[in-house]
């Protein structure tokens, strides 16, 4: 049992690393992208977590990258040194769990903006129509999430449903009352049969 359960966190150890590593990584791609064909020129606008990577529009709409890439590495931080620290220091493994709900807290807000940003965009006069992409780095970082959260709770190595009780030596004792009639049962289980003295 306790082997299973070592595994379980191992296991959950190793997915908290992975999780921190994508969400590094999605904070590095495409946050998200604006595109407008204008007489058959493309204009477009790219950013990442951290800074613009392309802009056609030279500040003409009000853009900007998200800035969210130093919360999410920090949340990636936290939960692969609690990953690591668990193993000598059991009570880290919490740390695993707040880097998850900060890393599932980024991603919210990264979600958030790109609505706000389809919404705003929806309020534009334009004669053109205005393309608004989610990039991949999103998606990932949604996933990274994800997987952070399953992954957090399998390192808190929880107790299974059937360890809840704790459970007993196996000795069961049952009480006899002291008036007890003869069809009452002996403590051995089974009736004790004795024979008449032969003469």
């Amino acid at each position: 049992m306790t082997g299973t359960m070592t595994t379980r966190r191992v296991l959950g150890a190793v997915l908290v690393v992975v999780a921190a590593g994508l969400a590094v990584a999605a904070t590095f791609l495409s946050a998200y992208s604006v595109r407008i064909v204008l007489g058959g020129r493309e204009l477009r606008y790219e950013a990442t977590f951290w800074a613009i990577e392309r802009d056609d529009f030279r500040e003409l709409l009000p853009l900007e990258p998200f800035e969210l890439g130093e919360p999410a590495v920090g949340a990636a931080l936290v939960m692969a040194l609690a990953a690591v620290l668990a193993f000598r220091i059991p009570a880290s493994r919490v740390g695993s769990l707040l880097g998850a709900g900060l890393l599932a807290g980024v991603a919210w807000a990264a979600v958030s903006r790109i609505q706000g940003l389809l919404k705003m965009m929806g309020e534009f006069n334009s004669r053109v129509p205005i393309e608004v992409e989610q990039g991949e780095g999103v998606t990932l970082l949604i996933v990274a999430a994800g997987v952070a959260v399953v992954a957090a709770v399998l390192h808190q190595e929880l107790p299974r449903a059937d360890q809840a009780e704790p459970g007993g030596d196996g000795v069961v004792v049952h009480q006899i009352d002291d008036d007890a009639d003869d069809t009452d049962t002996p403590p051995y289980g089974y009736p004790v049969i004795v024979e008449p003295k032969s003469d």
